[in-house]
């Protein structure tokens, strides 16, 4: 599979996040709070939130850890239709990426991608109305590069 560029992926989020899709307006944006935070000398963070026009009341989340001198990322993402979570795994690190996430009162259950260069979707269920916060990891070994847990909730 070819990587994809971070400026692809973050635009195709980002239209994700609004609910645009070739000229059409969706539902503006619940938060979006970037992570200036750099969590390691050469990696950025990035975070979203938005109203899922699909899901009345739902709030879809997404946390990404990037390398700020190639287009290697980690993506995670929460989606509050049909309680879909998103795994993007495009760093070479000879190691699966890690998404944790924290529902409700519980958590964090922990779900890895496939490994180096990969994409899986999870299909979940939740109750309606739940929080859920998100982060996303290079992996789960001491010196792993993770993104902050998400400060606004997301909700199933």
């Amino acid at each position: 599979m070819r990587r994809r560029s971070m400026t692809t992926v973050a635009a195709a989020l980002a239209l994700a996040g609004l609910g645009l899709s070739a000229g059409t307006a969706g539902a503006a944006p619940a938060a979006v709070v970037p992570a200036d935070l750099a969590p390691q000398a050469g990696w950025g963070t990035s975070y979203y939130a938005w109203n899922d026009p699909e899901d009345s009341g739902g709030v879809s989340v997404a946390e990404q850890a990037y390398k700020t001198t190639s287009d290697e990322y980690v993506h995670g993402r929460f989606r509050a239709y049909g309680e879909v979570l998103s795994i993007w795994d495009y760093h070479d690190n000879d190691r699966r990426s890690v998404v944790k996430l924290w529902v409700g009162g519980s958590g964090p259950a922990v779900f890895y991608s496939k490994g180096d260069n990969s994409y899986r979707e999870v299909n979940l269920s939740y109750d309606e109305g739940q929080t859920v916060h998100i982060q996303t990891c290079t992996s789960d070994t001491s010196g792993a590069v993770c993104t902050e847990k998400s400060r606004v909730p997301g909700v199933s």
